[in-house]
C-alpha cells in the first residue's frame, strides 16, 4: 500500500511484528507520532521508525485533502461562472413595465389585470397603492378579464385594500363562474356553503364545486366530497342534476 513500511525488530530481526500498547513510562514530546511494537519471536518491545507513522497519516489523510481540492475547484468555478443572459437581464416589474402600463391604458384587459395585481403585491403597498390596484383590477373585470373578478372578489370579501363587500364580493365571483372560470366555480361553491353574499345552501355550494371538478379543480374535488357528506340523498340527488343545468 502506499507508503506502507514493514516494521522489522531490532533485536533479531523478525518481521512478524504486532502494535503494541504505548510503554507508560514514554511521555516525550518527541515521541508522540512513533508507535510501539512487540515482536512475536523473541517479545522485544520497541518504537517503530517515526517515517512509518507519518506514512499511515498521509495515507488516511490523502483522501479528505482529495477531495478537498476538488471541491475547491468546483466552488471557484460556480463563483465565477459568467452569468446566463436571462440571469443578467431580470424583467422590470409589472407596475414599473412601461410596456405593461402603456398597454393597461390603452385598454388591454390582460396587461391592466396585471398591473392591479403587481401594485397588491408590493412591498410597500399603501392606501393609495390599494386603491390604484383596485381602479387598474376594475377596468380589466369590466373587460371580461375572469382573473381579475376572482381577485376583486376576495378583495371585497376580506375587505383588506377595500371595504368589505359582501355583495360586491358574490358579483364580481359569480360572473367568474359563470363565465367558465373553475377558480370562480371554487370560489362561488364557498360563498353558498357559508352563506357569504348569496342565501346559503349546501345544495348550490355542492353544484359549483361539483362543475369546479369537472372543469379539473383539484380543490373542487376536495370541497365537494365534504359538502356531499351533510347532504340528504334527495339533497344530493337534486344537487347533481342542477349541476348539468344551465
Amino acid at each position: 500500500m502506499f507508503l506502507r513500511t514493514k516494521v522489522i525488530c531490532p533485536q533479531c530481526q523478525s518481521a512478524r511484528c504486532r502494535r503494541s500498547r504505548r510503554h507508560p513510562v514514554v511521555e516525550s514530546e518527541g515521541l508522540k507520532r512513533r508507535v510501539w511494537y512487540r515482536c512475536l519471536d523473541c517479545s522485544y518491545r520497541f518504537l517503530s521508525p517515526e517515517s512509518f507513522d507519518f506514512g499511515r497519516r498521509l495515507v488516511v489523510s490523502a483522501p479528505i485533502a482529495f477531495l478537498a481540492i476538488i471541491a475547491a475547484i468546483v466552488l471557484t468555478f460556480w463563483l465565477t461562472r459568467p452569468e446566463s443572459p436571462s440571469a443578467s437581464r431580470k424583467a422590470p416589474l409589472a407596475s414599473s413595465d412601461p410596456a405593461i402600463i402603456k398597454a393597461a391604458e390603452a385598454g388591454d384587459a390582460k396587461a391592466q389585470f396585471k398591473l392591479g395585481e403587481a401594485l397588491l403585491q408590493d412591498p410597500a403597498r399603501s392606501p393609495e397603492t390599494s386603491e390604484k390596484a383596485y381602479h387598474w383590477l376594475q377596468l380589466a373585470a369590466e373587460n371580461g378579464n375572469t382573473e381579475a373578478m376572482i381577485l376583486l372578489g376576495r378583495m371585497s370579501r376580506t375587505g383588506v385594500g377595500v371595504l368589505q363587500n359582501f355583495g360586491q364580493a358574490a358579483k364580481w365571483i359569480q360572473t367568474a363562474a359563470e363565465r367558465g372560470s373553475p377558480e370562480g366555480m371554487l370560489e362561488l361553491g364557498r360563498l353558498y356553503r357559508e352563506g357569504i353574499g348569496v342565501e346559503k345552501s349546501p345544495v348550490m355550494a355542492y353544484v359549483w364545486f361539483n362543475r369546479a371538478s369537472a372543469a379539473q379543480n383539484l380543490d373542487g374535488v376536495a370541497e365537494r366530497e365534504v359538502i356531499a357528506r351533510t347532504l340528504t340523498p334527495d339533497d344530493l340527488k337534486e344537487a347533481q342534476r342542477q349541476s348539468v343545468a344551465r
